[in-house]
């Protein structure tokens, strides 16, 4: 692992400890409530040293699984895409190792902005009611399932 890639991942743990998250193998964070599993997953690009990261809400009745991939589950969320101009353009460069960053720096934009938009907005999502919530709060750049919407509608 490079040294801005450690710097990414330790960010994210010590962010993820304030909100009750428990990593797994330093690329997913979940933590589990009655309703809801919430997922921070950091991506890595295919085409260079660019990462991602996605946040995403399963719901536990709608199916058993314990430790869902981000990209299954019935919300979802690409981090940098809930902000504004400036502050994506720098969480985007926080999370390119392209770009030449202090990782003192690097870490302290990361935690920012998973503090709002990532872990901060997940830890709100206690229920599936909350989860859908602040989905619609979010508007477009935010994806919800049919299956969940569905549910919705029905109650």
């Amino acid at each position: 692992m490079s040294e801005g890639q450690e710097a990414i991942v330790q960010a994210l743990v010590e962010t993820a400890s304030h909100y009750g998250f428990r990593g797994v193998r330093a690329k997913n964070f979940y933590r589990e409530r009655p309703e809801t599993i919430c997922v921070l997953n950091l991506q890595k690009s295919s085409w260079g040293p660019q990462f991602y990261l996605n946040a995403a809400v399963w719901f536990t009745r709608l199916g058993p699984e314990r430790r869902p991939k981000e990209y299954n589950c019935h919300i979802i969320w690409r981090v940098d895409s809930l902000m504004t101009g400036e502050q994506s353009k720098a969480f985007e460069e926080a999370l390119n190792l392209d770009h030449s960053i202090p990782n003192e720096r690097r870490a302290s934009l990361i935690k920012e902005g998973v503090d709002t938009y990532g872990f901060g907005l997940l830890a709100r999502c206690e229920s599936e009611e909350a989860a859908l919530q602040i989905a619609s709060e979010n508007g477009p750049n935010v994806r919800v399932a049919l299956k969940a919407r569905r549910q919705e509608k029905a109650d």
